[in-house]
């Protein structure tokens, strides 16, 4: 209905309608019936105002029981804008311990990775980043177009701690995943690699290229053409 609604007031009272549930779909989700939580997700995912529903749970999202499922935890936290949480760092170790007990899926390496990039966008949270979170790069999972981490996942610090792991097989995922015509880097994330101990990029010299290849390429010819002179005149 959501998708189809062209009436944005309409959507807004659908939103919070279904944001209401939240927390007793995700009860109903740790004993093991999912049906409502999926649905849930399902209308989130049809909102054509999505920053919208989420805003509303924030406070709540960060103050999740400790019953809530871990497969729950994954999926609600790339949702929520991580710079207006309280308890962010208790919530970080709780999202890291969720992602290594969910079973792997396309869906979960999307979340992950999201709630990944956006953790490490609040500069003062990077050092709380757990060493094995990083890793999860390296499954890149297909991140949509419009994806919040995606956005501020290209921010000038966060491109300098992703090489300062020192990983390459982690730097290589990272921009595979994040490299695309929706983002922009500055030239200030690729600027001081010496602070990282990484080596410098290595330079590359091109030969000139004339402005008519045409008539060079022809004037070559002829001259390969012409008898070559000896010493002698001959």
């Amino acid at each position: 209905m959501m998708a189809e609604d062209e009436d944005w007031l309409a959507i807004g009272f659908k939103c919070k309608a279904i944001t209401a549930l939240l927390p007793y779909a995700m009860e109903r989700e740790r004993d093991g019936q999912p049906e409502m939580f999926d649905t849930f997700l399902q209308a989130v995912r049809a909102s054509k105002n999505r920053d919208f529903t989420w805003h509303r749970i924030g406070v709540y999202a960060s103050r999740m029981p400790r019953e809530v499922s871990s497969r729950a935890i994954v999926l609600v936290l790339p949702h929520i804008r991580w710079s207006q949480l309280t308890d962010r760092r208790d919530l970080i170790q709780r999202w890291a311990l969720a992602a290594s007990e969910v079973p792997y899926s396309e869906e979960i390496g999307q979340c992950v990775v999201n709630t990944l990039l956006q953790i490490a966008s609040q500069r003062e949270l990077l050092s709380h980043i757990p060493a094995d979170a990083w890793s999860w790069l390296t499954k890149r999972p297909s991140l949509p177009p419009i994806c919040r981490g995606r956005d501020v996942g290209t921010r000038p610090h966060v491109v300098r701690a992703v090489r300062a792991l020192k990983d390459i097989e982690i730097l290589k995922s990272y921009f595979l995943l994040i490299w695309s015509a929706w983002n922009y880097f500055s030239s200030n994330s690729f600027g001081d690699t010496s602070s990282h101990q990484l080596p410098p990029p290595p330079t590359f010299y091109f030969p000139d290229i004339r402005l008519n290849p045409s008539v060079s390429n022809s004037s070559d010819r002829e001259s390969s053409r012409r008898p070559r002179s000896t010493r002698d005149g001959r």
